[in-house]
């Protein structure tokens, strides 16, 4: 992680990282591990049927077309930006374009089979906890309100 973090971002952060490894363990895919992942850790009124079912489609590069799609973990953090900012486009889209650069820097692309040539799909992930985290880290430097969506949780 980039810069000092506080206790409550690294508890987040680690909230957010549990919840993607425990869901990849279970074999969901890099899309619903990562967007499933962030919206319960963060808090979300959404099932965690919708929310797999809103983030399936961008599996494998969107419908598996690993080629030519992006990452699916990298098409759910631009997804859990836009939920977790409805009112703020602007925003959102800048901040998707901050992800892209963290994604990119880290993985060296933002294209789903790119990445598998690169590293195997021993790397997917990789590239949710890359995108779990950052998305974290942004939506926390915003000021997106954590406890309005998750009444539970403490951070």
């Amino acid at each position: 992680m980039e810069g000092h973090l506080s206790d409550d971002m690294t508890a987040l952060v680690s909230k957010v990282e549990s919840e993607i490894k425990e869901l990849r363990r279970l074999k969901y895919s890099c899309s619903q591990a990562t967007f499933v992942g962030i919206c319960k850790a963060i808090g979300c009124e959404r099932s965690d049927e919708e929310l797999m079912a809103l983030s399936a489609g961008f599996r494998g590069g969107i419908g598996c077309s690993y080629n030519e799609g992006p990452c699916g973990a990298f098409a759910a953090g631009v997804m859990a930006l836009g939920m977790y900012l409805p009112k703020d486009n602007a925003k959102a889209i800048t901040l998707s374009h901050e992800l892209f650069c963290h994604f990119k820097r880290r993985l060296g692309t933002v294209i789903c089979g790119n990445i598998v040539y690169l590293h195997g799909f021993g790397e997917c992930t990789r590239c949710c906890l890359c995108v779990g985290e950052k998305v974290t880290e942004l939506l926390y430097r915003e000021h997106v309100s954590i406890q309005k969506n998750n009444k539970s949780n403490n951070v």
